[in-house]
């Protein structure tokens, strides 16, 4: 963009916004080591003395390695938009039931408070927690073999998930599945996201808002064909940056914030298309996850029919994630045209690779 009039006046407002920006970043910054430290403090009797160090990935919580007594934890100042009290109790309870499963991972569970709550609860409202820290790095999703020990993972948590049931019927709250793509942000409902797309708060290629609009109606459309669909729950952020890996097995799982209860085979689609992006769009590639994922599960001839609407239906979740988090004021412009542009893709891939897409399907899952 051009400012062929005007410019000092503009250079001095971008520079005024600017340590406006600054002053306010570094004012969240203190609130939230206030926080950090006062989380702490509920576990320990004696404020101890700790290194904190922050993680790669995360954009939606603040998550910190904390090391106490030469000992590391992980801590989490949830997003207030994002995280609720029913919500934190369910990802508490899937992740002790996973943690007693005889699975080839682990996951990370919710250590107790002094007074012996999973989780914290600050005055504003804000949720924190403290859980288990498991060793590990992000697993790679280069090789062939890579996306067999993805596709295994993804179909062993599928499998497990898939056993968890309300057994003493105590859930009040199944989470938000993204096929209500309206509630996956509080700050993203119907008119929200029409106000977003009528007036982009930054450039968004014409031509990208034009495929929005043309699959929000496809997807409005279709989207009542997926309740004859088996349901479970699903993680939803199944990505190699929320795994954990040691010589070359994949060891943990982590971050379970978007759980909730969705069409089962929407674990599959959201996985699938991370392997499709990690890898040019490789068919090798693909059947390899495919393959690995049918050790542990295999799919009916109707979820595979409806994999293409799942696909659609993430990317507009994911949008609408990132469209709430604009409204709560996150710069999220690389990210949302990322996810837009990954969406486009996407969509011609699963069009144009149908066959042997299918052929794949028969052979492994069916």
């Amino acid at each position: 963009m051009q400012y062929d009039n005007g410019l000092s006046t503009y250079s001095a407002s971008v520079h005024n916004r600017n340590q406006s920006h600054v002053a306010a970043a570094l004012g969240k910054e203190d609130i939230m080591q206030d926080k950090v430290e006062g989380l702490i403090h509920y576990y320990f009797e004696d404020a101890p003395n700790y290194s904190a160090e922050s993680v790669p990935f995360g954009l939606t919580n603040l998550t910190k390695i904390i090391n106490i007594n030469e000992r590391k934890y992980v801590i989490r100042i949830y997003n207030q938009f994002t995280k609720s009290m029913p919500s934190i109790e369910l990802e508490s309870k899937i992740t002790s039931y996973l943690s007693h499963q005889n699975l080839s991972f682990q996951v990370p569970v919710f250590i107790r408070t002094i007074s012996g709550d999973d989780y914290v609860r600050f005055p504003d409202g804000t949720l924190g927690a403290m859980v288990s820290f498991l060793k590990g790095h992000a697993p790679d999703l280069a090789e062939v073999h890579h996306a067999e020990e993805f596709g295994r993972i993804v179909g062993e948590i599928t499998s497990a998930l898939g056993k968890f049931a309300d057994a003493d019927g105590s859930f009040t709250y199944y989470g938000i599945p993204f096929s209500n793509i309206y509630s996956i942000h509080p700050l993203a409902d119907i008119p929200s996201v029409k106000s977003f797309f009528e007036e982009p708060p930054f450039h968004i290629p014409g031509g990208d808002v034009a495929f929005y609009s043309e699959m929000i109606l496809s997807v409005k459309n279709s989207i009542d064909l997926l309740e004859k669909l088996p349901k479970q729950f699903v993680h939803h952020d199944l990505l190699v940056f929320n795994l954990l890996a040691h010589e070359n097995k994949i060891k943990g799982v982590l971050d379970f914030d978007f759980i909730s209860l969705d069409v089962s085979f929407m674990e599959f689609a959201i996985c699938l298309n991370h392997v499709l992006q990690m890898s040019n769009g490789s068919l090798e590639m693909a059947e390899a996850y495919i393959r690995g994922y049918a050790k542990y599960r295999k799919a009916s001839s109707e979820e595979i029919t409806y994999l293409q609407l799942l696909t659609q239906i993430y990317h507009i979740a994911v949008l609408h994630i990132y469209i709430g988090q604009h409204y709560s004021g996150v710069n999220v412009e690389q990210n949302f045209n990322y996810i837009l542009n990954q969406f486009k893709t996407r969509n011609d891939w699963l069009t144009e690779q149908s066959s042997p897409l299918q052929r794949m399907f028969e052979s492994y899952l069916l």
